[in-house]
């Protein structure tokens, strides 16, 4: 089992990387950060990103990150 985790943090210089990671995954792990309400709002682009790339049969997981910091401004129940 080959895990990968390739994370840009919104950097724009290695936006043109994650096509290649997407391309050979068997998953994806969509992370969010529970106290930007901007981070949950992003998604959707990665989701439709991923199914273009893998198909609409791609494994998508969406994870809540940060949840033990301070206030949340994504719910539990929105993810």
């Amino acid at each position: 089992i080959a895990f990968t985790v390739m994370g840009h943090g919104g950097a724009v210089a290695f936006r043109a990387l994650i096509p290649s990671y997407v391309r050979d995954a068997d998953a994806c792990l969509i992370v969010i950060d529970v106290s930007l309400r901007a981070s949950l709002e992003g998604v959707n682009k990665w989701l439709d990103f991923v199914i273009e790339s893998r198909g609409p049969d791609a494994l998508i997981f969406l994870v809540g990150n940060k949840a033990d910091i301070g206030e949340r401004e994504v719910g539990k129940k929105e993810l």
